[in-house]
């Protein structure tokens, strides 16, 4: 119908809203392990016991063993149980004997090997610590899987497991540079404790 000036004027027509595109969600976030759960609830307990401590022992326990397995490692799980049983025996405490690894490569095993300079693929693996000064590690590989015998890496570990003896028998520091088998080296953060506080500001770092 026509205006009386011409056509009806048109209504300007409103434009569509652009709909706002979806945002992506958030990738999930990779969940612990079991494994993970339990090595990391071992090294917060560990940390504690070295940090308790007490460093004015006139007689201290000479050394600290670290052992980082896989599950499939079980001669190296046996040499853990040798060397479980005799720091029993000698009067050793929870923080002189841990192992990591057991119940699969979890990320504390994998970032204590990083404190250690040692790569994944280097495990399993034995480190000893003499104490009290724990500056210096010694590490030596373990028989991997289901390996038996009178390997070159069996006969090392009980070397060392001897030298302890005698060190606490002596009330002695542990030396064991003359040993078969470890390889010195200094730690990355200076210290056991140092190593200890670098893996867990690590693992709580990652998401």
């Amino acid at each position: 119908q026509l205006h009386p000036r011409g056509l009806l004027p048109v209504a300007p027509v409103e434009p569509h809203p652009q709909p706002h595109p979806r945002r992506k969600p958030p990738p999930p976030q990779p969940q612990p392990t079991p494994a993970d759960r339990h090595d990391l609830d071992k090294l917060t307990r560990w940390k504690t016991a070295l940090d308790a401590a007490p460093n004015n022992n006139p007689a201290p326990f000479p050394a600290c063993a670290i052992f980082l397995v896989s599950p499939q490692d079980r001669a190296a799980h046996n040499i853990f149980r040798q060397y479980r049983a005799a720091f029993e025996e000698l009067g050793a405490n929870f923080h002189h004997l841990i192992i990591f690894g057991q119940h699969g490569i979890s990320t504390t095993a994998t970032a204590f090997l990083t404190e250690l300079d040692l790569k994944p693929d280097s495990i399993p693996q034995l480190a000893i610590v003499p104490l009290p000064e724990a500056t210096r590690v010694y590490h030596l590989p373990l028989p991997k899987g289901d390996q038996n015998g009178e390997s070159d890496d069996n006969q090392s570990c009980h070397e060392i497991l001897t030298l302890i003896r005698a060190a606490v028998t002596a009330q002695s520091p542990l030396t064991l540079d003359r040993a078969t088998g470890p390889h010195p080296r200094a730690f990355r953060h200076h210290s056991l404790t140092g190593a200890v506080n670098a893996a867990m500001r690590k693992l709580a770092a990652a998401p």
